[in-house]
């Protein structure tokens, strides 16, 4: 199986929706821990927060993606490697989110451009940050 993330997991987990299989498969052991980690904050986050709504976790541009529906308040996360091949998670470009998260956190995460918020640091480091982080964009159109 080498660095792909395996197909079975533990009986006492769920098994990875073929969507995250897909996604992640071919990435560094390291950068899927990393996203996978992010992926269950998004979940919980959405879970913690009744006003989000429901969250579909679909692929776009072959890149694992959230989206808000029913009610449409937030905006679009994607989780995936930057060029360089780092894991960082990926926000809409025509929004403020990346200019917010860098006036709130730029001592904290490194960022690409407007879209992405790059995972360097361990996940454990900055949990309180990157779950706020995903929270606002979750929360996007509700609080603007």
């Amino acid at each position: 199986m080498g660095n792909h993330i395996p197909l079975n997991v533990s009986p006492d987990e769920k098994p990875l929706p073929d969507v995250v299989l897909e996604a992640f498969g071919g990435y560094p052991k390291e950068a899927q821990a990393k996203l996978l980690a992010v992926r269950e904050l998004i979940f919980a986050e959405t879970k913690n927060d009744p006003a989000i709504g429901q969250l579909r976790e679909t692929l776009r541009w072959r890149e694992l993606s959230f989206l808000t529906e029913k009610p449409n308040t937030g905006s679009i996360i994607r989780l995936a490697l930057t060029k360089s091949g780092e894991p960082a998670v990926f926000f809409h470009c025509g929004t403020t989110l990346i200019e917010t998260f860098r006036a709130q956190y730029s001592h904290i995460f490194d960022f690409e451009k407007n879209r992405a918020l790059v995972l360097r640091l361990p996940i454990e480091e900055t949990l309180i940050e990157l779950s706020h982080c995903i929270k606002q964009a979750l929360r996007y159109k509700l609080d603007r």
